[in-house]
């Protein structure tokens, strides 16, 4: 994963969730889940294709997304992911674990900011 200032641990751990919250949103193709994550993300989630594509089949094959061919009036066919009603639950459950993991961290960092 190609990032610009996060530890490539905590990119890793978070890439399921910003997935799938851009899914939650609208169905998108590859190419547009990435310029979304960097355009989202202040330029911070920059991953490379080679990066994407496997995290997208491994969503599919656990069943939380799932592929379709599209053929836009103009330009190529192109796979368009969007999410299952899996894929919604496990969103809404990872976003609540986020925002309660993040909430402790924030906690901790206060606690601990006695420079």
């Amino acid at each position: 994963m190609n990032t610009s200032k996060f530890s490539s641990e905590l990119v890793r751990s978070s890439t399921d969730l910003v997935i799938l919250t851009l899914l939650r949103d609208r169905p998108m193709y590859g190419y547009e889940i990435l310029v979304t994550l960097a355009d989202r993300g202040t330029g911070e989630f920059r991953f490379k294709q080679g990066t994407l594509y496997p995290v997208l089949y491994r969503l599919e094959r656990d069943g939380w997304i799932r592929a379709k061919w599209e053929t836009p009036p103009k330009g190529k066919k192109r796979k368009v992911y969007s999410l299952t009603a899996e894929g919604k639950k496990v969103q809404r459950e990872r976003v609540e674990e986020w925002r309660r993991f993040t909430a402790a961290v924030n906690s901790i960092l206060k606690e601990c900011n006695h420079e």
